[in-house]
């Protein structure tokens, strides 16, 4: 157990998103942001506010430092931005670190799947996996870890382990550290500690108690500096949407309906090719007209170009507008890849006629 008097500690404060805030604005929406209260201590984000969603995702990382246990209620409030009046709040919820900080199951800092040196999901616990392994057989009264073949047994708790059969059937990478700490990692994940795991929190209202203001998912890292510094931090910034282009070549259309009837009482149409991607009406083109078709082709050599922005890990485009004009904040919306190409038939004092699509 760790030492009885206070412990100075890092809290590490990992917001990635929120769910279903209640609307605070006359658009039936919200611009969210987040204010953190550990004692006397208060970050208030509000630079990092998310316009118009109810939705958002903010992918912020915070640290504090307290002193345990007098210092152990950690609020998180998510609050409306409002540039004219007061920012109203829409919920909180509290999180008390003394609770964690003393779990048996080591709910301060989650265990993780594989032991990384490297690369994006590095160990950041202040304790290498053995490390935690003694303690755990101390707390449990069980004989030391006894290691064996450079790492590549371990008899814990009167059972042998042995990495290749912890390991049998994953992948290795480079970014894995030593043999031994990734067995003893794999004896930890046995015995039932928290593992890394992301927290979906309720947010309440003094206003409204008892009554769902929205969900928080984030979660806590509360490091002892009695051990030395924690590992790197994760890295949760929201991903970016890279630029595309999509060029599409209309040759020549075949078949089409023939729509209108000439001086001689021949069918034909004016046919032309209009073509856009959705969330991007603005941006709809269109190729010239090909006059007087008697037997539905048309001729274009014609390039449409559609520049957008697109988000491969979520395979969704990202399109970023403001929804009126005297709107402060751009609106984002996802919308699935998609390319809308339609054939019309021109009429110089009549609307166009749409012929398909």
């Amino acid at each position: 157990l760790p030492d009885s008097g206070p412990q100075e500690c890092i809290v590490r404060i990992y917001i990635v998103r929120a769910l279903q805030l209640q609307p605070q604005d006359n658009n039936g929406l919200c611009d969210p942001y987040i204010k953190i209260s550990l004692s006397k201590k208060v970050i208030e984000d509000r630079d990092h506010y998310v316009p118009n969603t109810l939705n958002p995702i903010f992918g912020r990382m915070y640290e504090l430092s307290c002193f345990l246990p007098q210092e152990k209620d950690l609020k998180i409030s998510v609050y409306d931005y409002d540039t004219l009046t007061r920012d109203e709040k829409v919920g909180e919820t509290i999180i008390d670190l003394e609770n964690r900080f003393l779990s048996r199951y080591g709910s301060h800092c989650g265990i993780p799947q594989q032991y990384w040196i490297s690369g994006v999901n590095t160990w950041r616990d202040q304790l290498k996996p053995t490390q935690l392994l003694q303690n755990v057989a101390r707390f449990k009264g069980y004989a030391p870890p006894v290691l064996s073949e450079n790492g590549r047994k371990i008899n814990y708790g009167g059972k042998d382990y042995t990495l290749e059969e912890a390991e049998a059937n994953k992948i290795l990478h480079q970014h894995l550290g030593p043999g031994e700490e990734r067995l003893a990692l794999h004896i930890l994940r046995t015995q039932g500690l928290v593992p890394e795991h992301v927290e979906t929190r309720t947010l309440y209202s003094t206003f409204q108690p008892n009554i769902s203001q929205g969900k928080l998912q984030m979660w806590v890292d509360v490091f002892p500096k009695s051990l030395g510094p924690p590992g790197p931090p994760f890295n949760i910034t929201p991903r970016k949407a890279k630029k595309y282009i999509l060029r599409v070549i209309v040759w020549n259309t075949k078949d089409v309906l023939l729509d209108e009837k000439s001086i001689t009482g021949e069918e034909m149409s004016d046919i032309y090719v209009k073509g856009w991607m959705p969330g991007n009406e603005e941006n709809k083109q269109k190729t010239d007209v090909h006059y007087r078709s008697l037997d539905g082709e048309g001729n274009f050599n014609w390039r449409f170009v559609f520049p957008f922005d697109y988000l491969p890990a979520e395979q969704l485009c990202l399109v970023s507008k403001k929804e009126h004009f005297w709107s402060l904040d751009k609106t984002e919306f996802r919308i699935p890849p998609k390319l809308i190409i339609q054939i019309w038939d021109n009429d110089k004092f009549s609307l166009d006629d749409y012929l398909g699509k």
